[in-house]
């Protein structure tokens, strides 16, 4: 079927993104309660900011359009996970604030949130893990430039 010791690395390591995010999102998704992986990830990101961000922050964050992140938003917003309050200082613009059951999102299996992260990342050795995060880290912040490009054609 495929060849994979005569295709280039680059094109498998591609593929393989679009592959591990498709079956994590998979396993997230039936392993949470009331939530999908998407809105759990939205949730997740607030913390990387100091205050609450704003819906502009999060979707250039996340790599999503403002549409997509106003979608998922307005979900956490009905399910009681997030409120929406006015930047103090812009009118136009929103800050996402968590809930108090944003940090009791229920999963299937007690604890399945940070055992799963550990039994995942488990096969790589620390050494292995430090690789990664440095790759990814370079993976994203070329995706950055590369959308930076494309936005300037």
């Amino acid at each position: 079927m495929y060849d994979f010791e005569h295709m280039d690395p680059r094109i498998i390591a591609f593929v393989n993104i679009f592959i591990c995010s498709n079956r994590l999102q998979a396993i997230m998704d039936n392993g949470l309660v009331d939530i999908t992986a998407k809105q759990w990830l939205a949730i997740a990101m607030i913390e990387a900011f100091p205050e609450p961000p704003t819906l502009k922050q999060m979707s250039e964050l996340s790599g999503v359009t403002h549409q997509s992140m106003r979608q998922i938003v307005d979900r956490l917003v009905d399910k009681g996970f997030l409120e929406v309050v006015p930047d103090k200082k812009d009118k136009r613009a929103i800050r996402l604030v968590k809930t108090e059951a944003a940090n009791h999102i229920r999963t299937k299996k007690d604890d399945q949130n940070i055992q799963f992260v550990y039994k995942l990342f488990d096969c790589l050795t620390e050494e292995e893990q430090r690789v990664y995060c440095t790759a990814l880290e370079k993976l994203c912040n070329r995706l950055n430039e590369l959308k930076v490009e494309n936005e300037e054609e």
